[in-house]
């Protein structure tokens, strides 16, 4: 299966810095076998288990794995039946293109291996990991199997299905049993463990499918059946402040999950019942230090100067979940200030801010962007935070906002910063009020981040480099891609990272935007205030070796 590299026994005293002939005599009386050695010395103090693996997992030329809980994907867990897996003490802890890395406790176990490609039908790579690692996955894994199964189990028994809870009053009783809040808090929880930024709850004609979001792919998490559609559902809907007897209409709410983690979820009914989605906010991963928004010097320059302006109005643009609001939240805080009157009306107010009043869209009692923002107008502000800029009515307060003394910060939908200017004259704002109330539009998409463990060098092929308008000669940059490890599981991406394009309105472009000019003088001018295109960003970003071309080219390819 494999060949050592060299003997433990030597390694070890290489490692420890001492005599082999001491430890022959300290490993006398230990059972024959690497395993029994390195838990000897382990056990006598001189080295850690993991250390010892660690070094026979090099002489055996193997991967080493921690088999910490947040290093493998629960994807995963479902790969390997759990009799099998405590049978050989095996640990599943990656696939790749139909080969599953296996941990296990004895790496020559032959009969091991090939049981469980005839379980699994995929090719083993074998890991090597600490036996007391092994046995905390295999107890998590139990306990998780058999809590979800549980669970399931104790529902379906109940007669949880789809026609037995018809009536509002025997659902809010389901609603209530434990294994329903159980099973909906083990959901949340998995998504959580995960790093999901967003998790699906939806009803399909064989099962209820829930899927999580991770660093912008969607992913199958369970498939359950579909008899539990309707409870837990009911039940997301019930901690979330929601009409658990409306099931005609979308409906919104949040769950608090702690101090920091909460959820904002959206209930939609579909032909076969109502999905839920759930996106995590996550206020502990929240910086509002501008330095830390990842923008290059000369963007952020840009930006900075365009926010920290006496009055106007500053436009953050870009597809849902880009981090816009993240950004903007940024630049409110350091505008935050003892002397400074910020006040923002939102849709929801996603991140408290201490020093600020903001103030929650509600269309029940006629408070919708518009309205509030007249009313906070007439609140001495000197900064507005506008959510979103969804109308003419809302963007021409903003504009006339911005005009008499404010400084205006918004978000809009456009593919690109330039557009922004296209956009808002769509709306019916006068070119000759719009050209002297802009200050900037920042453009951003989120980009996979190449994880860091496990980056290595890469030539790009010739196609895609000339995408970016490069040729073979450009492969000496530092381009990378992450090959895959423990720490991102095996995906070779870890986090996400934005690329910006920032739209600096100088007094000559303004004056242009005044006059209508063409898309080829404000190109121009543009340019001259140091406007970059997205695709130069995510080029520069590529070749500091943080995010890979291709996921830079289908980043800016949405503009």
């Amino acid at each position: 299966m494999f060949a050592a590299k060299g003997d433990l026994l030597g390694a070890l005293a290489t490692t420890l810095d001492e005599d082999r002939k001491f430890l022959e005599v300290a490993l006398r009386d230990c059972h024959a076998g690497e395993a029994a050695q390195i838990e000897k010395l382990a056990g006598m103090g001189m080295i850690t288990l993991e250390r010892g693996y660690k070094l026979w997992a090099e002489l055996l030329g193997l991967p080493f794995h921690g088999l910490d809980e947040r290093s493998i994907d629960p994807r995963l867990r479902h790969k390997l039946p759990y009799d099998v897996a405590k049978r050989h003490q095996a640990i599943v802890v990656g696939e790749d293109e139909g080969t599953l890395s296996v941990a296990l406790r004895n790496p020559f176990d032959l009969l091991a291996v090939d049981e469980i490609q005839e379980v699994t039908g995929c090719g083993v790579q074998v890991v090597l990991a600490t036996p007391t690692s092994i046995a905390a996955a295999l107890e998590r894994l139990q306990k998780g199997a058999s809590g979800i199964e549980g669970l399931i189990q104790r529902l379906l028994k109940s007669e949880i299905d789809s026609q037995s809870v018809g009536d509002a009053d025997k659902l809010r009783r389901i609603v209530g049993d434990d294994a329903v809040v159980k099973l909906v808090d083990h959901l949340i929880e998995e998504g959580l463990r995960a790093r999901a930024s967003d998790l699906h709850i939806e009803p399909q004609s064989d099962g209820l499918r829930v899927r999580i979001r991770v660093d912008g792919d969607l992913d199958t998490l369970y498939t359950l059946p579909a008899g539990l559609h309707r409870a837990v559902v009911a039940r997301i809907k019930v901690a979330s402040g929601m009409d658990i007897g409306e099931s005609r209409r979308p409906q919104d709410g949040r769950i608090a999950v702690s101090a920091k983690v909460e959820l904002r979820v959206s209930v939609l009914p579909s032909v076969l019942g109502e999905k839920a989605v759930m996106r995590v906010l996550d206020r502990s991963g929240v910086s509002l230090d501008p330095a830390r928004l990842e923008m290059s010097a000369h963007n952020l320059a840009l930006f900075r100067r365009g926010f920290t302006a006496p009055n106007g109005l500053c436009l953050l643009t870009g597809p849902t979940g880009s981090g816009k609001t993240t950004t903007l939240y940024t630049a409110l805080g350091e505008l935050n200030r003892p002397d400074c009157n910020v006040v923002t009306v939102e849709d929801p107010v996603e991140y408290e801010m201490a020093g600020t009043t903001q103030v929650q869209v509600d269309v029940k009692a006629e408070r919708t962007f518009a309205n509030a923002l007249r009313s906070i107008l007439r609140q001495d502000p000197d900064v507005v935070m506008v959510g979103e800029i969804r109308d003419t009515e809302t963007a021409s307060i903003a504009v006339q906002a911005a005009l008499t003394g404010h400084m205006v910060l918004s978000t809009v939908h456009t593919n690109d910063a330039l557009s922004t200017v296209h956009r808002l004259v769509d709306m019916d704002i006068a070119p000759y009020l719009l050209g002297p109330a802009l200050r900037c539009v920042v453009g951003q998409r989120l980009v996979a981040r190449i994880c860091p463990d496990c980056a290595a060098k890469t030539t790009p092929n010739a196609a895609l480099l000339a995408e970016f308008g490069l040729d073979a000669t450009s492969a000496a940059n530092g381009f990378k891609i992450g090959k895959g490890c423990q720490a991102c599981r095996g995906r070779g991406k870890r986090g996400r990272i934005a690329i910006h394009e920032v739209l600096y309105v100088s007094p000559e472009l303004g004056a242009a935007i005044s006059r209508r000019a063409g898309d080829a003088e404000l190109q121009a001018l543009a340019t001259a205030a140091g406007y970059r295109r997205m695709l130069q960003d995510g080029l520069e970003k590529a070749q500091r070796g943080l995010v890979a071309l291709e996921d830079v080219l289908a980043a800016a390819r949405t503009e």
